[in-house]
């Protein structure tokens, strides 16, 4: 065999492959031409849509047989330590085209009826599983060509409840918690992608639309609806917005990573994050722990978030670790009567954009990037780099001000000189959020 790398594409040539059976098989013939593409990795989010190429390049057969047509997903089962299973998503032979029941009313091949040469695949409603690697199979006679493409859906929908005590959000509050916990609120079709990987949560909650919804698999008594025996998501209609309830938010993508940490005898949530900063994060939110979780994160240590709940995530259920099922556990606040004083671990997040940056940099930059004592002098040195590193200064900082829309940021076209505040330790260099400072050149 042989591989070959044009436009970006990896391809792997199997030119010619002797074939005992196939000779026995085709009197005329015991040649194979066999061809591998294996395509970018496709990246889209949980209920939206994706591309999946495939457009063959075969030579019509000259019995004037139609090509036969396989896509097939190669995925590894969330919470399943067991290894990766491959199904069939869509055949096609001609005008006969199958389709998965998993995948009925959400897959098409757009450009297939005008060319049968063109197999690309579209997938809409995408959910979380659907994640995995494609493979499009297209046999014409003696002639054989294979793609692999890579499909990466990102985010995730969860439940979020104040804090103190269950529905007690607004509309505009139920919105507002989101977006502290760096999410947004979901919309209905999120919530029903949720639904088809298996979300489920017993408790009404907001909408972007302002309906009031839930996700039901098994109907059980107690679950508002149950009377209706049947799975799916329970729909309370557009409500008041000053009623109150739960909230459903959708976080999208992680940047950084959020990591566990402890200490002996255990932190408070003040000491929670102190102890975050003193390793170059914070306090990880909801949605980012979440979206740990999804990629991957198992602990079963209560710990700390930014809201002051407190949770662990579950990957891989085992005895003595909050169920038998995946998930994020919570702890509940009557199990906790003060619950700034009570101890536990903590979750971090740190944002891996900026050690990439800080990298990247030539020493000098280093140093010119970071806050000294006293009275400094802004440059223009680093204009260039301003507007990528002030965001994660200012988050890393604190400052609540950062992505608030309205808020200017310092400007680099005069110089100034500023003291030296709002400053934060992060891997030895002192970061600031409201300054950018230089050593003079």
């Amino acid at each position: 065999h042989k591989v070959v790398t044009f436009g970006g594409f990896k391809v792997m040539f199997l030119l010619v492959m002797q074939l005992p059976w196939l000779h026995r098989a085709c009197a005329t013939s015991s040649i194979v031409n066999m061809r591998r593409v294996t395509h970018p990795t496709v990246r889209e989010t949980l209920a939206g849509r994706a591309l999946l190429p495939c457009v063959f390049t075969l030579q019509a057969s000259s019995t004037g047989q139609p090509p036969h047509i396989l896509w097939t997903l190669l995925r590894q089962p969330a919470g399943a330590p067991r290894g990766p299973v491959e199904q069939t998503v869509l055949s096609a032979r001609g005008d006969v085209i199958k389709v998965n029941k998993a995948f009925i009313g959400r897959v098409r091949m757009p450009g297939y009826t005008a060319n049968p040469l063109n197999a690309t695949m579209e997938i809409h409603g995408l959910r979380t599983n659907d994640s995995g690697t494609y493979h499009c199979q297209v046999v014409m006679g003696n002639n054989y060509e294979r793609d692999v493409v890579p499909l990466v859906v990102s985010g995730v929908v969860f439940h979020y409840q104040a804090p103190s005590t269950r529905y007690a959000l607004s509309f505009a509050d139920a919105q507002r918690a989101c977006q502290d916990n760096l999410a947004q609120i979901a919309t209905p079709v999120q919530l029903w992608a949720a639904y088809y990987d298996g979300f489920a949560s017993c408790a009404a909650g907001w909408l972007e639309d302002q309906t009031v919804r839930y996700s039901v698999q098994l109907p059980e008594l107690g679950c508002y609806g149950h009377k209706e025996y049947s799975a799916g998501v329970r729909n309370y209609g557009k409500r008041d917005p000053n009623e109150l309830f739960d909230v459903y938010c959708y976080a999208r993508e992680l940047d950084g990573e959020v990591f566990h940490t402890s200490v002996p005898g255990r932190l408070s949530l003040s000491s929670a994050s102190d102890r975050c900063v003193s390793l170059g994060g914070q306090l990880a939110t909801v949605g980012q722990l979440y979206l740990a979780w999804k990629a991957g994160l198992d602990s079963c240590a209560p710990g700390w978030l930014s809201d002051g709940s407190v949770r662990y995530p579950v990957t891989w259920p085992r005895p003595d670790c909050g169920g038998d099922r995946p998930g994020i556990r919570t702890i509940t606040p009557t199990s906790a009567p003060d619950n700034t004083t009570a101890l536990y671990d903590a979750y971090c997040y740190r944002d891996t954009t900026l050690d990439t940056i800080l990298q990247q940099l030539p020493r000098q930059r280093q140093i010119s990037a970071t806050c000294l004592l006293g009275n400094v002098k802004k440059t223009s040195s680093i204009s260039k780099i301003y507007t990528s590193l002030w965001k994660p200064w200012s988050y890393l900082a604190g400052s609540s001000n950062a992505d608030s829309p309205g808020t200017d940021s310092p400007s680099l076209a005069t110089e100034q000189t500023t003291t030296n505040r709002g400053c934060t330790f992060v891997y030895g260099y002192r970061m600031c959020s409201s300054v950018i400072h230089s050593i003079s050149q």
